[in-house]
């Protein structure tokens, strides 16, 4: 048993991976905060950064900030990862002539900070550097990482048993593994390990249709339905993948590696191989994305990876006999696949669950939860995740002092965003005039005036607001709900988002291209009253997490065609009062005005931005955007209509 200070009450987890990084509070086994560094420094998932944000904002909610931690507790095994993971790619690397991987090319400077004495330092000298020590830093636990995931997944589940299944691009050597979860004791009875990775081979497949990698999956998840069925491109997917082509306790895959990574670099297109180029073809730009045959790209690798996902899940699942499953890894993300997994399993499964934090956000979470169930107590209800809503909250008072301090970032935007603003400041500014004032710093300045002018004259502060609300928008209007707590994880939840009425398909694309700025065939998700839902999603499992994929009824075609993805499917998010009492109540009243229970649903950010954490975000975006009302918990902000 490893020893703890166990007169302090505290436990931090960390991960101070290469992105996502967070921070996770405990107090003894209860969660008390999670919050990624993204959203505090506004940069999408904070590369290469340190949580130090995320830190401080963990140690503002104990009474004697670092002096009260017991121990910080990190997801990943250092020792493991500098000796066996650089080893095991020597060995592979001198079967092959090119060069290593991007993503395996470790520069000295990462590979120093991941040296097990080195990791220590690291985090003395950048907790020193933000003024935080001034006593003993605690002692540094590492666990592995896609135990930390499994973890996460089980304990937070409702199932005191369970099959824990983590998939990810890679941790240490592992890719796929295979939990046994039994209370709080996990044990793995199978995994797969590099070079064998499906995350690397969906991201490889996310780049080529034009997107961003880590992070730019759910686009290709996304766009994935807009194709269809093509055999010669689904099989050359699989000459990727060997798989068996029908299911049985024995399904397995072998993953040539050598079109991802493992072979020469195309010339012309570095970031992939020539095996790679060769057998796809020319890479898409974000502009030439949703051309036909990226489309059908998308389809053939999401239709491949949900049937191989599916065919392992099955097999271990019909190899132990459980009938609960637990997903947790960055490819428990992808909503489809989950979806896919339950409805073609219900014959041997009872429910299944994913772990709202699946990618390394989280890992701190499972780390903390590791440290716990060998330290301070093994009854798993103790770990019970009671809500997603762990992020920081703001007082009236708070809000007020945002709002009267409040200016404009000098990174404000383009051409589009300033037409949004002087929308909402009713100001009659022609095209020529608007460039100006983008390119023209005190003509921004007056922009600025003219906002913080308009904030003093407009905000109103409304008793009933959720009655307010439901009303706008059962008038057409798009509203940013900012209220509570702000939610973890990469779904908005119903404290930081953006709401519009799911009855009039056009609101699908305003938000897409006037809100969020992207692209006009992205989906949007459903928040629905849980105790309607099925009369609208054609499942029996709760989804309070927005974490997986169901066809709607032909009732919720008719009545919410705004949320309803191209081949008929959501990802919806079922609300209960116990969860989330005020939103809860907002879509009650939606309900009594309309008829239909249930909102469109999407982050409060616009297109490669975190979700908003303070007021101040929520103004800026406000401000920035074809978004017509601000609610700021009782407070409230409407946009008046263009002269």
């Amino acid at each position: 048993m490893i020893s703890t200070n166990l007169e302090k009450e505290y436990i931090l987890g960390l991960d101070i991976d290469r992105i996502n990084c967070s921070a996770t509070l405990f107090k003894q086994s209860r969660v008390i905060a999670h919050v990624e560094e993204e959203r505090f420094i506004r940069i999408k998932r904070a590369p290469n950064r340190f949580p130090i944000n995320a830190i401080k904002y963990c140690l503002s909610l104990v009474p004697e900030g670092l002096n009260s931690i017991a121990a910080i507790n990190l997801g990943f095994d250092h020792e493991m990862f500098t000796y066996e993971v650089p080893m095991y790619f020597l060995e592979e690397w001198s079967k092959y002539p090119s060069k290593p991987p991007e993503a395996i090319n470790f520069e000295k400077k990462y590979l120093n900070q991941k040296h097990p004495r080195l990791i220590r330092d690291l985090i003395v000298d950048e907790l020193s550097k933000a003024g935080l020590v001034n006593v003993d830093v605690p002692p540094i636990y590492e666990y592995t990482h896609h135990y930390c995931h499994a973890l996460c997944a089980h304990i937070t589940s409702p199932f005191d048993k369970s099959l824990g299944i983590v998939v990810d691009g890679n941790s240490e050597l592992d890719t796929y593994s295979v939990w046994d979860c039994d209370n709080t004791r996990l044990t793995k009875l199978f995994s797969k390990q590099l070079p064998q990775s499906l995350g690397w081979l969906y991201r490889t497949f996310t780049e080529f249709c034009g997107f961003e990698p880590n992070g730019g999956e759910g686009q290709l998840m996304g766009l994935a339905p807009y194709g269809g069925p093509d055999p010669e491109l689904t099989e050359k997917v699989k000459q990727l993948i060997d798989y068996p082509q029908h299911f049985n306790n024995n399904f397995d895959f072998d993953l040539d590696a050598t079109f991802i990574y493992l072979s020469e670099r195309d010339k012309a297109h570095p970031k992939f191989t020539k095996k790679f180029i060769e057998l796809f073809g020319e890479p898409a730009t974000p502009e030439s994305s949703f051309e036909t045959y990226y489309q059908n790209v998308a389809y053939a690798i999401q239709d491949v990876f949900e049937e191989v996902l599916l065919g392992m899940a099955r097999r271990f699942i019909i190899q132990t006999g459980h009938h609960f499953l637990t997903l947790s890894g960055g490819v428990a993300l992808n909503c489809k696949v989950n979806g896919h997994i339950w409805k073609e399993s219900q014959d041997i499964l009872d429910d299944v669950y994913i772990f709202p934090m699946s990618g390394d956000d989280g890992i701190g979470y499972g780390a903390n939860l590791a440290h716990a169930v060998e330290n301070i107590t093994t009854d798993r209800n103790s770990y019970r995740l009671e809500s997603a809503f762990l992020g920081p909250t703001y007082s009236d008072e708070q809000i007020s002092s945002f709002c009267s301090s409040f200016t404009l970032r000098d990174d404000f935007g383009d051409l589009k965003q300033f037409e949004s603003l002087t929308k909402s400041l009713s100001l009659e500014l022609q095209a020529t005039e608007l460039e100006a004032v983008s390119n023209n710093p005190s003509s921004y300045q007056d922009i600025q005036k003219y906002a913080l002018s308009f904030l003093e004259n407009n905000l109103k502060f409304e008793n009933n607001v959720t009655n307010y609300a439901a009303q706008q928008l059962a008038d057409g209007k798009v509203v940013a709900w900012f209220q509570g707590a702000m939610e973890a994880g990469p779904r908005a939840l119903g404290n930081r988002s953006i709401l519009a009425d799911p009855r009039d398909v056009r609101n699908r694309d305003r938000v897409n291209e006037k809100v969020k700025f992207r692209e006009l065939w992205r989906p949007f998700c459903p928040s629905v009253l849980a105790d309607k839902s099925d009369e609208y999603f054609m499942t029996t499992t709760q989804c309070p997490y927005m974490i997986n994929t169901f066809r709607v009824s032909k009732k919720t075609e008719l009545v919410a065609p705004a949320i309803v993805h191209v081949d008929g499917t959501a990802r919806p998010q079922f609300v209960t009062q116990s969860a989330n009492r005020k939103f809860y109540q907002l879509i009650q009243e939606f309900f009594l005005i309309t008829g239909v229970p249930m909102l469109l649903n999407t982050s409060m950010n616009i297109k490669g931005e975190p979700i908003c954490c303070t007021p101040d975000d929520a103004l800026q975006l406000f401000f920035a955007t074809d978004i017509d009302v601000l609610v700021l918990g009782n407070s409230i902000l409407e946009k008046q209509a263009a002269s």
